[in-house]
């Protein structure tokens, strides 16, 4: 039982580093169930190969990072991993591009498991002092891709509102391009990584009366 419980807590992150994988862990499924919601209320303007970019993206971006987390959760156990993250491939394309069609779903499916299987060999190869940095960078760019995804089928929207409106009035016009307010930056992309700042800065922070790591405990070993 004694070995069994040292190998589960050989694959789980120091306190320091808790914080900011509960936070990369929150913000991937927050975002991924906001794509398929908005892929769900708006299926109808994403046609042809406006749908299945948005699948495959998603799914790509959604299991790079879920692929890279549990790399650093299983590491040394590349096949776990792997496999986990193949099963989520399987679920998010289906999820993301069943309201778009048989294709989406397949270029959901594989741009998951090419985004899962790559992500779980990358966490497995960053060393572990580095796993805070590596997973700042991953969530900071799947935040930036899936904002350009839900503006994408926001810019969509209302291409197609706006021809509607120029049938309507018999007017043959190129509708323009959504206008990007400054609360869909600052709700969708901004404050994500200001809070995954705050979480970096404070795992990083030793906690109250603890005093810092000199780095020299592992010559006493």
């Amino acid at each position: 039982m004694q070995s069994s419980a040292g190998c589960t807590a050989a694959f789980l992150p120091e306190g320091a580093f808790q914080m900011l994988l509960n936070m990369s862990i929150l913000i991937v499924i927050i975002y991924t169930v906001l794509c398929m919601m908005y892929v769900q209320l708006n299926h109808h303007v994403l046609a042809n190969m406006t749908g299945t970019v948005v699948a495959m993206t998603t799914g790509l971006m959604s299991n790079l990072t879920i692929g890279v987390i549990l790399g650093m959760l299983f590491a040394q156990n590349l096949v776990v991993s792997t496999g986990i993250s193949i099963l989520f491939c399987f679920l998010i394309g289906y999820l993301i591009g069943r309201p778009l069609g048989l294709l989406a779903v397949v270029e959901g499916i594989g741009g998951g498991i090419m985004g899962g299987v790559h992500g779980a060999m990358l966490g497995e190869m960053i060393p572990k002092r580095q796993w805070d940095v590596m997973l700042f960078i991953m969530d900071a760019m799947f935040i930036a891709v899936t904002a350009l995804v839900i503006y994408l089928i926001q810019d969509r929207k209302h291409r197609e509102e706006g021809q509607v409106a120029a049938v309507s009035a018999l007017k043959i016009a190129k509708s323009p391009a959504a206008p990007v307010q400054t609360s869909f930056w600052m709700i969708y992309i901004v404050l994500p990584v200001v809070v995954l700042c705050v979480a970096a800065w404070l795992g990083h922070n030793p906690a109250a009366g603890e005093p810092p790591s000199s780095g020299h405990e592992m010559h006493s070993m």
